[in-house]
């Protein structure tokens, strides 16, 4: 009974993600998609919702045929909702605090919930993923991001 209950669970999930892809993406139609060269704001999320379709599409081939991964049906919840809470807070605090900063803290609590041990390497991979994407987007890309309380350093 374990593997059905599975299986339904992966099918309502993959069906809720291809109608959601599906509504993504024709949103981003209504905002233009324009050419992979030169791409209008419609662009990159409707690639996004095409990659949740596809993924969905896949697991719900693997449902429905009886194939499973042999995972529990939920888990270990506490992750996906610190994800989400973190997620959240980070929007929430960008702007105050600085790109730096929340990213530094974000991905902190992104890799301890995904089990990492050691919190120097926490910190290490913290710092050089936020600054190292502060450089690239700000000073290479020239695209604007917040520098909050570090306005002065930056």
């Amino acid at each position: 009974m374990k593997g059905k209950e599975g299986n339904t669970g992966d099918t309502v999930a993959s069906i809720f993600g291809i109608l959601l892809g599906g509504v993504v993406m024709i949103g981003a139609i209504r905002l233009h998609l324009g050419t992979p060269r030169e791409p209008q704001p419609g662009f990159f999320p409707f690639v996004a919702a095409l990659i949740l379709v596809v993924l969905c599409g896949i697991l719900l081939v693997q449902a429905l045929s009886g194939r499973r991964q042999g995972m529990e049906a939920f888990g270990e919840l506490w992750r996906p909702v610190i994800l989400i809470a973190g997620l959240f807070v980070y929007a929430v605090v960008l702007d105050v605090v600085g790109y730096v900063v929340a990213t530094t803290v974000l991905s902190a609590v992104v890799l301890r919930v995904l089990d990492t041990k050691t919190w120097w390497k926490l910190l290490v991979i913290s710092l050089a993923l936020s600054i190292g994407t502060y450089i690239l987007f700000d000073r290479l890309l020239d695209v604007s991001l917040p520098e909050g309380v570090l306005a002065e350093l930056i």
